[in-house]
């Protein structure tokens, strides 16, 4: 791909939602190199990840988007306040319910996805392929 790019960070104003349209038009903006598949993916992956944050772990720390060179996928990060809190999948979820499928789509959109937590913070990571 050869796009070399340092990390981007998106600013949150603190006590209140994340204002996901505004994430989406920042995602555009940043990823402008990559095709517009890509760019949707990666902006439905990061609303699941922000909103995850946002109501399970007492809010997004940190939003961060990358395109690593020499590498074909576009890298999000999303850290919270829950370092201990570990992201997991809803079983025997309730078809007719709205919620409890984030996970399994950020499973079927990213080539990986996962978790490293630090002090104070954990980073929810996941990589979209760029076909």
């Amino acid at each position: 791909m050869g796009i070399t790019r340092t990390r981007q960070a998106y600013e949150f104003r603190t006590g209140i939602a994340p204002p996901l349209g505004e994430i989406r038009a920042w995602l555009r903006e940043q990823l402008s190199e990559v095709g517009r598949a890509t760019i949707a993916d990666t902006e439905l992956l990061t609303t699941e990840l922000v909103t995850n944050a946002h109501e399970h772990a007492d809010g997004v720390a940190e939003l961060r988007v990358s395109v690593p060179s020499g590498r074909h996928v576009v890298r999000v990060e999303v850290d919270d306040f829950r370092p201990h809190l570990q992201p997991r999948r809803v079983k025997n979820r309730d078809p007719a319910s709205p919620r409890g499928r984030g996970l399994a789509l950020v499973d079927a959109i990213s080539a990986q996805w996962g978790v490293d937590a630090g002090a104070g913070c954990k980073t929810v990571w996941a990589e979209i392929p760029v076909p």
